[in-house]
C-alpha cells in the first residue's frame, strides 16, 4: 500500500471508529489520562502530533472502551507514521493501565534502522530524446543536487519534493505538457534498502502561440501588449509568463492578472497565451493621518487618475501637512516602454522650518526609471530653486540643474518584516556652475542595511549611511544635495536633522559630510509585538575635519503591523546627556 495512502487510513481510521465507541452508553467515561512514551526525539515528536491517544487526550466523557481501543490500534499506526520516516520495521508495545480512578497508557516504541536510498533510476520519455544535447543537459542539472540521492535517508516527504522538483524542471522550459508515468518505491525492510524508478514523459517541444488579452475595457489595450515579449515561434518559458503576470499586476490600471498557456495537442503544438485582466478603477483618492517624532503631525490628500489622453498616462497629485515640513506634488507617469524602461516628468513644491532654519524649495524634472528584479535603478534632470533664510538676515538663494543616478537593490525575505537580507542604496550626481547652478557640485551618497536572523526567534539589523558633497561653497548648493543627521532613522537620542553645522545664533545649517551607523537587536515579546535595544553612531559635518561621532543608545518597542513596522524608541543622547522619544513607521532603511 503507498505510504501516503496508509496515513489516510490512518487518519480516517480514527475519525471512524471514534462515534461508534462514543455511543456505547455501558462502558465507563473518563475524562483524562497519562500518556507516557519511550521513543528517540524525533520519533516522539512526530507520535505526538498523529496518534490518536494523543488527539484524545482533552476529550471529555470519553468511553474507556474507546480508549483501549485506540491504544490497541497504536501498534499499527506506529508503523504506518514511521513508515513515512523510512522507518520500515519498527517494535511498538502499547498498553493501558488502570491507577485507581484514572488511566495511563504506555507505549514503548524501537523505530530499528532507518531505510536509505541503493538506486534512482531517473528516465526521461517523449519528445525531449531528440535532442539529446539539451537531454543530457537537462539530466545534468538534475542531478547535481537532487532533494533524493543514493544514500541519503529515505523519507516520503524528500520522496514526494523529488517527484515534484524533476517534473517542474521538465515543465519549465519547452515541455509544457510533461508528465509522470511511473513513480515506484521498491522498500527492502531486512536490507534496510529502497530502489526508487521515476519515468518521465516529455511530451510534445510547445512554442508560443498567439498572445489574446481579455478584460480590457477601460484603458488602451496597447499599455498591456507593450509589456509582452513572447514572440510567436519562440520556445516555452515558465518563467517570463510568471514574470509577466508580475509585471502587469504592478501597473496601476491593472487590478489582478493571470497568464497562462493554453497547450494544442495536435502538431505544430503551439501553446497560445491568454491573459486575462481585471481592470483598476479610473480614479483613486486617499486621505492620511500620522505623527512622527521628526516632523510631527502629518496629514495626506492623494489622488491619482488613471487614463490621461485616454493613453494609459497617470496623473498622481499629493499634498502633505506636517507641523515641521509642508509639501505639493504632481507628476505624470507614462506605461512602462517595450525597453523596460518608465517614464515621468514632476514638479514639486517644499517648505520646512527645521533647527531653526527656514527653507523654501521648488523643483522639476523627467526621470528614467528600470527594474531588474531586485533592482531598482533611476536617471534623474532636475532644476532645483531654493530660498535659505537662517534668521540672521542673511538669505541664501541655491540653485543647480543637476543629474543624479540611483542604484536601489533589495534582496530580503519577506519586504513587510524582513529577518534575513539586505538592502542597499548607491546615488551618484553633480551641478556645473556653467550651467542653470550657483555651484559646481558633484555628491556620492550610499546606505545600507543588513538583516540577520540570531537563534531561533532574534533579529539583528545592521546600518551605515555616507555621503560627501564635493564643492567650494556650500552657501550655493540646495539644501537637498547636503546632508544633515539626527532623528529616527538615522541617529537617535538626537533631535530631527540637529546634527550638522551649528551657526552661532543656533541655527544647523547643512554639511559637505556624513556618516552614520546604526546596530540593533530585536526579541519577539508576546505575538506581533516585538522588544529591541540599539546603539547609533554619527554626525553631519562641513568636512571630515570637523565631522565628531555623536552616540545614541536606547531600547524600543516594535509592532509587526499589517502594513509593516511601527516603532517606539526611548534612546540617551550620550553628547547632550538626554532622554528622548522617536517613533516611526517602516524598515529601519
Amino acid at each position: 500500500m503507498p505510504l501516503l495512502l496508509r496515513i489516510l487510513c490512518l487518519c480516517l481510521s480514527g475519525m471512524l471508529l471514534r462515534p461508534a465507541f462514543a455511543s456505547d452508553s455501558e462502558s465507563p467515561k473518563i475524562n483524562s489520562y497519562k500518556i507516557d512514551i519511550t521513543a528517540p526525539g524525533d520519533v516522539s515528536d512526530l507520535l505526538k502530533s498523529y496518534l490518536d491517544i494523543y488527539k484524545w487526550r482533552s476529550q471529555k466523557n470519553l468511553a474507556v472502551d474507546e480508549l483501549q481501543a485506540a491504544v490497541e490500534r497504536t501498534p499499527q499506526d506506529v508503523t504506518s507514521l514511521l513508515s513515512t520516516e523510512g522507518y520500515f520495521k519498527p517494535e511498538v508495545n502499547a498498553r493501558i493501565a488502570q491507577e485507581g480512578d484514572s488511566y495511563h497508557v504506555f507505549v514503548t516504541v524501537n523505530p530499528g534502522p532507518q531505510v536509505h536510498v541503493r538506486k534512482v533510476d531517473l528516465r526521461l520519455t517523449g519528445a525531449v530524446n531528440e535532442d539529446p544535447v539539451y537531454r543530457d543537459a537537462l539530466l545534468a542539472r538534475l542531478k547535481r543536487k537532487p532533494p533524493l540521492a543514493e544514500g541519503a535517508v529515505f523519507t516520503q516527504s524528500s520522496w514526494d519534493l523529488y517527484k515534484r522538483t524533476t517534473l517542474n524542471v521538465l515543465l519549465s522550459r519547452r515541455y509544457a505538457g510533461a508528465r509522470i508515468t511511473e513513480s515506484e518505491a521498491l522498500v527492502s525492510p531486512d536490507d534496510a534498502v529502497v530502489d526508487l524508478t521515476l519515468v518521465l514523459d516529455s511530451g510534445p517541444y510547445y512554442h508560443y502561440g498567439d498572445v489574446n488579452i481579455k478584460g480590457m475595457q477601460r484603458y488602451p489595450e496597447k499599455i498591456v501588449r507593450d509589456q509582452i515579449h513572447l514572440a510567436p515561434g519562440a520556445e516555452y518559458r515558465r518563467f517570463e509568463l510568471l514574470n509577466l503576470q508580475t509585471s502587469l499586476q504592478e501597473m496601476p490600471q491593472i487590478g489582478t492578472a493571470v497568464v497562462d498557456a493554453q497547450l494544442d495537442n495536435q502538431p505544430p503544438y503551439n501553446a497560445p497565451i491568454e491573459i486575462a485582466v481585471q481592470e483598476a478603477p479610473l480614479q483613486k483618492l486617499g486621505l492620511s493621518a500620522g505623527y512622527s517624532t521628526n516632523t510631527r503631525y502629518r496629514g495626506q490628500l492623494d489622488y491619482r487618475y488613471n487614463n490621461v489622453a485616454d493613453m494609459g498616462w497617470v496623473s498622481t497629485t499629493k499634498a502633505v501637512y506636517e507641523g515641521l515640513e509642508q509639501s505639493f506634488n504632481t507628476e505624470l507617469a507614462f506605461p512602462k516602454q517595450p525597453d523596460g524602461y518608465y517614464h515621468k516628468i514632476y514638479f514639486t513644491g517644499e517648505h520646512s522650518i527645521v533647527q531653526n532654519l527656514d527653507t523654501t524649495t521648488y523643483k522639476g524634472g523627467v526621470s528614467r526609471t528600470v527594474n531588474d528584479r531586485n533592482i531598482d535603478r533611476t536617471l534623474t534632470l532636475e532644476y532645483l530653486s531654493e530660498r535659505r533664510d537662517a534668521g540672521d538676515g542673511n538669505i541664501d538663494r541655491p540653485h543647480s540643474l543637476s543629474l543624479n543616478y540611483q542604484w536601489i537593490r533589495r534582496d530580503l525575505d519577506n519586504q513587510r518584516d524582513p529577518h534575513k537580507g539586505t538592502i542597499w542604496q548607491v546615488e551618484g550626481g553633480g551641478a556645473s556652475g556653467a550651467l542653470l547652478s550657483t555651484q559646481t557640485f558633484i555628491r556620492l551618497y550610499s546606505k545600507g542595511a543588513l538583516y540577520w536572523p540570531v537563534g531561533e526567534e532574534g533579529i539583528f539589523i545592521g546600518r551605515l549611511e555616507g555621503g560627501e558633497n564635493f564643492s567650494r561653497n556650500p552657501a550655493e548648493v540646495p539644501t537637498d544635495w547636503l546632508f544633515r543627521a539626527g532623528g529616527s532613522g538615522s541617529v537617535r537620542g538626537y533631535d530631527y536633522q540637529s546634527l550638522g553645522v551649528k551657526a552661532d545664533d543656533g541655527t544647523i545649517n547643512p554639511g559637505r559630510v556624513l556618516a552614520t551607523s546604526s546596530i540593533e537587536y530585536q526579541h519577539p515579546v508576546y505575538k506581533a509585538w516585538r522588544g529591541a535595544v540599539f546603539a547609533d553612531y554619527g554626525d553631519a559635518a562641513d568636512t571630515w575635519q570637523t565631522w565628531q561621532g555623536h552616540t545614541g543608545v536606547g531600547v524600543g518597542a516594535r509592532w509587526i503591523s499589517p502594513v509593516g513596522s511601527i516603532g517606539a524608541d526611548v534612546a540617551y543622547g550620550v553628547t547632550d546627556a538626554r532622554w528622548r522619544f522617536h517613533f516611526a513607521m517602516g524598515l529601519a532603511f
